[in-house]
């Protein structure tokens, strides 16, 4: 089992609205809803930092891509997209 603890936060009125309304739609209380949100945010933000670090271990080791070739594969990227539309 795991050991729960309370907190309490403020929120704005609007947010507890959208919340609630949340809650209603899935048939979910609004702690259930809450901690769902609160699950996901911290999800995305530490994939985040660790997709920052990973980022800067590169940038120390000299794994760089020059500018000019980003550009070069984006432009060739939509060109091909633009091109499957005809």
């Amino acid at each position: 089992m795991r050991a729960e603890k309370v907190t309490t936060i403020r929120m704005g009125s609007g947010t507890l609205k959208r919340i609630d309304g949340v809650a209603r739609a899935m048939n979910r209380s609004r702690t259930w809803v809450v901690n769902q949100a609160i699950e996901h945010y911290l999800d995305y933000e530490e994939w985040f930092v660790g997709a920052v670090e990973t980022g800067l271990k590169d940038v120390k080791s000299g794994r760089l891509v020059e500018h000019k070739a980003v550009l070069e594969k984006w432009e060739r990227k939509r060109a091909a997209q633009v091109g499957s539309r005809r």
